[in-house]
């Protein structure tokens, strides 16, 4: 695949991408363009943005093709979720080791979000979401 495969209707954007090392800056840059379509303001996004990417890089690393993410938007905030083909890997908020260079994802997940959660569809793969506060200017 060339580039993100985006397409949705209304407060709802679908963003295909592929398993490789870049999916994670592919993925920020298509929900900053579905954000900008929504008015969101520039300044309010890199939470959101954070999270579109420590959850597309935990897809990549730790999930399989294919990996969709989803970006929902409600009343104040934005909810992103993020599908990969490994339903058999639960996500695990493990505290990392002072010196390691991984681990910390999802607990900048935990922290920046309202909520978050995972739900598998067995044969289907797995689905992480958060949900980030993010007032609309438009």
């Amino acid at each position: 695949m060339d580039g993100p495969q985006t397409h949705g209707a209304g407060g709802t954007e679908v963003i295909e991408l592929d398993a490789d090392p870049d999916a994670p800056a592919r993925g920020r840059h298509a929900v900053t363009e579905v954000l900008t379509g929504w008015g969101c303001a520039e300044s309010a996004q890199e939470d959101l943005l954070l999270v579109v990417s420590e959850l597309v890089t935990n897809a990549v690393v730790h999930g399989a093709e294919p990996i969709v993410v989803t970006v929902v938007r409600a009343a104040e905030r934005v909810r992103v979720e993020v599908t990969d083909g490994l339903s058999e890997a639960p996500p695990h908020n493990n505290r990392a080791a002072p010196t390691a260079e991984t681990g910390r994802g999802l607990s900048v997940v935990t922290r920046l979000a309202c909520a978050w959660g995972w739900r598998a569809s067995p044969g289907r793969g797995k689905t992480v979401w958060a949900e980030v506060p993010l007032p609309r200017t438009a």
